[in-house]
């Protein structure tokens, strides 16, 4: 059991609210700022030394630093440690504890037991399934927990599980473990017919892996200690993502390393010797296994790069920004000659300016002395050959025996943890000064979220606002201190980040000057409190490239890593030369045309990143050619650039297919014959099968279709449990549930977001049964009740609920600002990615939406996407056919998404437009059946002759209405009338180009039941 953690208060009650209304918003505050970065206030370091930031005593007593006891969860690691030191725990010093996998005591969900790979194990394979160990504990201490696990075959992402002790989370970061799968690629050269290489494919390494829990991202330097008193205790793993077999766990005593002082003690003891002469180099690029797929071999055309690649792409190095997270590991396999103390040296780069990049060192999975906890590659412009070394440059030595030793790397956040702390006490400082000042101001905020104070008016904060000059100078000398700990963490070097510092501390030295100057200068602080935010990312993460790795001779000098002036003016100059040798938007192996109708060629091109498009590439040569017989050649085009299209379709030098193609583009070639008609080809429908219906609406013209849809992004609603929780507030169902919580979270300075632009239109108008246009797209339906009842419900969300304009609702979600909002599903990759503080304090569900007759939910809502299409000069159409049937068929789309996801992370995770192959992306449960549940609403808008005027006249009545006052109805009818002008306007110059070339008396005649969208 925990110590001191039996008793908990539960914070308040509904019933209880208004009594308890100050503290609550203290309470939200508090974690909501604690959410920003996931940690505490006051950080234990792992030697034992609690470490307070240097913030005012009696600041820190306030409430809005204590209220964490209120709530039902439970604290984040840091404070939980320093509660640890604070009681004088000790550390666990004998022998390990171990429990077999199989042992367990309750289970629930899918669980097996079975021998694999000659251990006996339990697999939980099922979401929501749990194993129970029951543990005895021979004393009252502090222990370190392992775990012997294999990742079992899934999607490719890491296993996550979380963690309770007694039916306990023990902290925070308890709620999401991770334990990482292994990853290898092929080590053999494989180059295009252009002689640049193509990547390896990587494949998962199946094999036993022993880890005690710690910190996914890399925040701590040593793993999770866990206080367990003499008796028995329950261990839960709860399943979150992706299945496991447990062999062990082990109850064992902390780490403890030697300093390398006593290390050198021990060589000198043992009279150990220098070992093989000279310097050994390994190759970097290809590592015996990594944490993630997406850390991979990257291209330097630097001269000293090894192998040398100033001609062709060849990934002779690796890293870079895909290793920049904490966390993630590398290994290397080196081959040691003798016995003896060697140097180690890496040909390194590191890329952020000025920013050092700390990693721990291992040696067969051991740290070899303390220093190598958190090793800091110094910022380098450009290559540079180092060994590590000590603070006065000298080289550590390390004793490696003949043979094979394993050399890991894994990333992490480093010293500057201590800092993050101290930026997040005072964001909160400043966050609760704001609120304070805007309280006692009647300050006013418009829709664009601006605040205005009444600049005639004396406000007198100092007596209105206890502690108001302490707060301050507090918030201004922790900030100096924060600066002076980024500078020297960085090698007496400053980041570009340091801007942000910069820019709080002149802001806090001008309300100091005169305080009554506050009111005017909330709009300045908000938007220094966002690049604090921002400094904290940069903090974090810390990107490194390595060329290669050398050892030896610890007196043997290291080879030159900085290239001269002369080596890289040659380097330019062949690069020069080539770059007239070789079409840079190609991708791959590139054919000959051929004339031959049993072999046809095709060429492609795609509006993506060459990333992007060269696993497209990897997979119709190893997929789509042998099966077909059919050659593709593609090359990149810039996303957006569908003018390039039309220009060469005008040219008879348009491509036969085209991928990533923008949703309006289809109907606007079609319009000028410019597209194939799909209907043509028999499999249409069997092809059309793999899509919600409604996906197809856009690219309809006259009864044809010109497109398969590719991806599609629709919105759904993010919200902050924690907060939610915190609040007693549940998830809005309905728009009448979200007016219901809105005056709560305005109560406590917080607010609802939806997205700017006619787009947030849609779902009013769907729910309601209501379209844009006519049956036949001739005519807006704007004119309608459901059109009407939806704009007012549209805009009133601005005029009456006041909801803000604009706002980056990334980072105001981070922070807890905006703790629910509506956006497109792609931001579910970004805060997993870039926000991994946030782990399980989120969730995203379908949009509110409103209540059938028949009692059920109507929760439309319109989107977007992208399309594949065959242009009308192919003379391969057939061919065309096949690729964009195989391109869209679920097994494809799904090892796209895989292999994407791979290469760059779970950043570019593919939205397939695929129904089922959505089901295999690396989605959890949870997720996938919040986004089936939206997707079964999605609504195309059709495109239509003249529909551009349909958004910009929208967005005129809406600012109309929202930002000039006018009445509604009557903005509304203003936007219908010009609409209709133009589609009429476009219908009778399209309607006279079409068919005999004989212009009709009407458009509608012309257009005939087909209409302008069929």
């Amino acid at each position: 059991m925990m110590k001191g953690k039996t008793e908990r208060s539960t914070g308040f009650t509904r019933g209880s609210k208004k009594k308890n209304r100050k503290i609550i918003m203290y309470m939200v505050f508090a974690v909501l700022m604690l959410g920003a970065v996931g940690y505490g206030l006051t950080y234990v370091p792992d030697d034992g030394e609690p470490f307070i930031a240097p913030i005012n005593e009696d600041v820190l007593s306030k409430p809005i630093f204590t209220v964490q006891s209120l709530l039902q969860k439970h604290e984040p690691y840091g404070r939980i440690l320093n509660a640890y030191m604070a009681g004088g725990y000790s550390d666990y010093e004998g022998n390990d504890i171990i429990i077999g996998g199989m042992d367990y005591s309750n289970s629930k969900g899918e669980i097996e037991n079975k021998t694999i790979l000659g251990n006996q194990a339990a697999v939980s394979e099922g979401v929501d399934s749990f194993l129970e160990w029951s543990i005895q504990v021979p004393e009252s201490a502090m222990y370190e927990i392992e775990i012997r696990y294999l990742a079992l075959a899934g999607k490719n992402v890491g296993v996550e599980r979380s963690l309770t002790i007694d039916g306990i989370s023990p902290f925070d970061e308890a709620s999401r473990l991770l334990f990482p799968r292994l990853w290898t690629d092929d080590p053999s050269l494989a180059l295009d017919n252009q002689g640049n290489e193509i990547r390896s494919p990587q494949t998962e390494k199946v094999a036993w892996q022993t880890k005690s829990f710690d910190h996914p991202e890399g925040f701590y330097k040593r793993p999770y200690k866990f206080y367990l008193t003499a008796g028995t205790h329950v261990l839960r793993l709860t399943d979150i993502k992706e299945p496991m077999a447990i062999s062990r766990l082990t109850l064992k005593k902390p780490t403890a390393l030697p300093t390398y002082e006593i290390k050198k003690a021990e060589y000198l003891s043992a009279s150990y010797k220098a070992g093989a002469a000279g310097i050994i180099k390994k190759q970097a690029e290809h590592p015996v296994d990594k944490s993630e797929m997406s850390l991979r071999s990257e291209w330097s055309n630097d001269p000293l790069s090894e192998p040398n690649a100033t001609k062709n792409i060849i990934y002779n190095t690796f890293g870079g920004d895909r290793w920049k997270r904490g966390g993630q590991s590398v290994t290397w396999e080196l081959d040691v000659p003798a016995d003896g103390l060697y140097q180690l040296a890496f040909r390194y780069m590191t890329p952020a300016f000025n920013t050092a990049s700390y990693r721990t060192l291992l040696i067969d999975g051991e740290i070899p002395f303390a220093e190598m906890e958190e090793y800091a590659f110094p910022f380098v412009k450009g290559w540079r050959t180092e060994a590590v070394k000590d603070p006065t440059d000298t080289p550590y030595q390390f004793y490696l025996s003949k043979g094979k030793h394993r050399l890991t790397l894994v990333s992490k956040v480093g010293p500057l943890r201590e800092t993050v702390f101290q930026i997040n006490e005072v964001a909160n400082m400043m966050n609760e000064l704001s609120r304070q000042v805007v309280q006692v101001t009647a300050a006013t905020k418009d829709a664009t979220g601006k605040i205005t104070s009444d600049k005639y008016q004396d406000w007198d904060l100092e007596a209105k606002i206890s502690n108001l000059m302490e707060t301050l100078t507090t918030a201004k000398e922790a900030i100096a201190n924060i600066a002076d700990a980024v500078v020297e963490a960085n090698g007496n070097k400053r980041p570009t980040y340091m801007t942000a510092f910069s820019s709080m501390s002149h802001l806090l030295d001008g309300m100091i000057k005169d305080t009554e100057t506050i009111p005017y200068q909330l709009n300045e602080l908000s938007t220094a409190l966002g690049a604090l935010g921002s400094a904290i990312t940069n903090i974090t993460e810390q990107p490194l490239f390595i060329d290669y790795i050398a050892y030896g001779d610890p007196s043997h000098a290291l080879p030159r890593g900085a290239s001269t002036y002369g080596e890289n003016l040659i380097g330019i100059a062949n690069q020069f030369v080539y770059s007239f040798r070789e079409d840079g938007s190609q991708v791959g192996d590139v054919y000959n045309q051929s004339n031959s109708d049993d072999q046809p060629v095709l060429n492609v091109w795609v509006a993506r990143g060459r990333e992007w498009v060269s696993i497209v590439k990897d997979l119709i040569d190893e997929d789509f050619t042998p099966k077909t017989g059919i050659q593709v050649n593609i090359n990149t085009v810039p996303m957006g650039s569908e003018h390039l299209l039309l220009l060469a379709y005008t040219a008879d030098k348009a491509p036969d297919v085209a991928l990533g193609i923008s949703p309006q583009t289809p109907v606007e070639f079609a319009i000028r014959n410019a597209l194939v008609d799909l209907n043509q080809f028999s499999d249409l429908q069997k092809v059309k099968e793999r899509f919600v219906k409604s996906a197809f609406i856009p690219y309809e013209y006259n009864n044809g279709l010109y497109a398969l849809p590719e991806t599609q992004d629709f919105q759904m609603m993010f919200y902050r449990e924690d907060i939610f929780n915190s609040l007693g507030i549940e998830p809005p169902q309905t728009w009448k549930d979200v007016y219901k919580i809105l005056p709560i979270l305005q109560e406590y300075e917080m607010e609802f977001y939806y997205p700017d632009g006619a787009g947030g239109y849609s779902p009013f108008l769907f729910q309601r049964g209501g379209d844009f246009y006519t049956k036949h797209g001739l005519k807006s339906a704007l004119d309608t009740p459901e059109a009407l009842d939806a704009f007012k419900e549209w805009t009133d969300l601005m005029n009456n609920y006041k909801l803000p304009l604009k706002a980056d609702f990334y980072q105001r979600f981070r922070t807890g600002q905006m703790p629910v909002g509506i956006a497109g599903y792609d931001l579910y990759v970004r805060l997993m990615t870039a926000a991994p503080e946030l782990s399980g304090l989120w969730k995203m569900a379908p949009i509110p939406g409103i209540v059938r007759d028949d009692g059920g939910i109507d929760r439309s809502t319109g989107g977007s996407g992208q399309t594949a299409v065959i242009l009308a000069s192919s003379r391969n159409k057939e061919a065309s056919w096949e690729l964009l049937k195989w391109w869209t068929e679920d097994n494809t789309q799904i090892r796209y998404g895989i292999e994407l996801e791979g290469l760059l992370g779970a950043g570019s995770r593919w939205n397939t437009a695929n129904v089922e192959a959505m089901k295999g992306m690396a989605w959890s449960k949870e997720e996938l059946a919040a986004i089936l549940e939206q997707w079964s609403w999605f609504k195309e808008q059709p495109v239509v002759l003249g529909g551009y005027y349909t958004s910009r006249h929208l967005m005129n009545a809406w600012n109309r209405t929202v930002i000039t006052g006018d009445n509604a109805r009557i903005a509304l009818e203003d936007a219908y009338k010009e609409i209709n002008k133009e589609l009429l306007r476009k219908q009778e110059e399209f309607a006279g180009k079409k068919g005999s070339g004989k212009k009709p008396e009407t458009a509608a005649q012309q257009l005939g039941e087909g209409g302008a969208n069929g």
